[in-house]
């Protein structure tokens, strides 16, 4: 495999050794299993089965783009991949069922899961950070075990459309689809989606400018009246 040090493509592996990978390769679902450094900057990788970055490897992504369908698996934590305008889609080709698995935590530059249908499982307390784009379509995002985190940093950008969310927070970012509501199933959802009014609040109608007007010459009537009222009792 050209420009490859310690890897092979069947499953393509990375030793703890390192290697590197700059070019496009289809695993044909098979996994990406990475166990040292990997420097993938450029690289494309279509077909993954499960990308599994090990407690020792880490993947340098820089305009990378990687396709993803069974799961994603970061043992090392938010020094596990990096790269600055790299995309990881999660796509439904090789997925089980449609559903992805998330585990550890990572700081995505793009996120994408857009195919609509598609459920994605996030483990309890893990956080996957978005400093770019996230694109969320039609898809289900549930917390397992517990609430999970789905972060927007300030600055990134959010294409969402009718999702449908349950134990998956994300009140440490941006709010997330604050024009949409959840979709069937959804559940406990902070930081998403419009605001709900606070317990036993009651809305205040807003005045017309007629309004407005016939208020004003109330108030003054009233305080001619007054004024009257003390020079001639």
């Amino acid at each position: 495999m050209a420009g490859a040090a310690g890897a092979q493509a069947a499953a393509f592996t990375v030793g703890s050794g390192g290697g590197a990978y700059h070019g496009t390769i289809d695993l044909a679902c098979d996994d990406l299993e990475v166990n040292g450094p990997l420097d993938a900057a450029g690289a494309t990788f279509t077909g993954v089965g499960r990308v599994r970055i090990g407690a020792a490897g880490s993947i340098a992504a820089a305009g990378a783009r990687i396709e993803v369908g069974a799961g994603w698996h970061n043992a090392a934590g938010p020094s596990g991949f990096t790269g600055a305008s790299s995309t990881v889609a999660l796509v439904g080709r090789c997925s089980i069922g449609n559903a992805t698995d998330i585990t550890g935590s990572t700081t995505f530059d793009t996120l994408s899961a857009a195919q609509a249908g598609q459920t994605l499982h996030l483990a309890a307390g893990s956080e996957q950070q978005v400093t770019g784009t996230l694109t969320l379509g039609n898809v289900t995002l549930w917390g397992q075990g517990g609430a999970a985190f789905l972060t927007l940093l300030p600055g990134g950008v959010q294409q969402i459309g009718a999702v449908s969310v349950s134990g998956v927070d994300a009140s440490r970012g941006q709010r997330l689809a604050p024009t949409g509501q959840n979709g069937p199933g959804g559940g406990n959802a902070p930081g998403w989606f419009a605001l709900a009014p606070a317990p036993g609040a009651v809305p205040v109608p807003s005045l017309g400018a007629w309004s407005l007007l016939l208020l004003s010459a109330l108030t003054g009537l009233l305080g001619w009246r007054r004024k009257y009222l003390c020079i001639h009792p």
